[in-house]
């Protein structure tokens, strides 16, 4: 297991804290705390926007939208356990309720099944800072990641990018926790039968 998923458990644990100030704080009427949240997720929520489409001004407005509900509901904040899981879920429903309402055609694929277009460029800097690996290899693992179907694509980018758990994925995807484990193993299992196995651990 490699460095960055050592120290995973502990950064985690210190967002957990920092998100719990912030909330507490946003409770109160205090502006600074959502300006906080926002630095913090706000790049998070835009690139997982943009999963479902490439209209920057759509994504940008749902995500400002979403900042203005939590002000406005910033009373009950402190009943939110999961402010990374929230922020996504609703970014997502925000985006694809606008893509719905504008009939955007190329893009709303996903309200019609359960396969849908999912935007995804893994990042080379990722794989080599948190695996360690040459950007070469980075390369040629993020062409194979591409090979993926799009909903197995969407099941890693959660696990492994947003590090949500397997119920919050399954809200998000909108399948049953065991549909989550079973994409999961297919796609692990896909990924190092055309990779190396060190490379890609569940």
């Amino acid at each position: 297991m490699d460095h960055y998923q050592n120290d995973l458990p502990s950064l985690m644990k210190k967002t957990a804290v920092l998100e719990n100030d912030w909330l507490q704080r946003l409770q109160q009427g205090d502006e600074q705390a959502l300006t906080a949240i926002m630095r913090h997720y706000y790049t998070n929520l835009y690139n997982y926007g943009a999963r479902f489409t490439k209209d920057d001004g759509l994504i940008r407005d749902c995500i400002q939208e979403v900042f203005i509900s939590l002000w406005q509901r910033r009373e009950s904040v402190t009943s939110i356990l999961s402010p990374r899981y929230y922020l996504l879920r609703a970014v997502k429903n925000k985006v694809l309720k606008s893509l719905d309402r504008n009939k955007r055609k190329a893009d709303s694929a996903y309200l019609n099944g359960d396969e849908y277009d999912f935007f995804i460029e893994f990042s080379i800097e990722k794989f080599i800072i948190e695996k360690q690996i040459s950007e070469e290899k980075a390369e040629a693992l993020r062409r194979t990641l591409s090979l993926l179907s799009k909903r197995q694509q969407e099941v890693i980018y959660l696990k492994y990018y947003q590090h949500l758990d397997h119920g919050q994925i399954a809200d998000l995807m909108h399948i049953s926790r065991q549909s989550v484990y079973n994409l999961l193993h297919e796609s692990i299992m896909k990924l190092r039968n055309l990779w190396k196995p060190e490379i890609v651990t569940q």
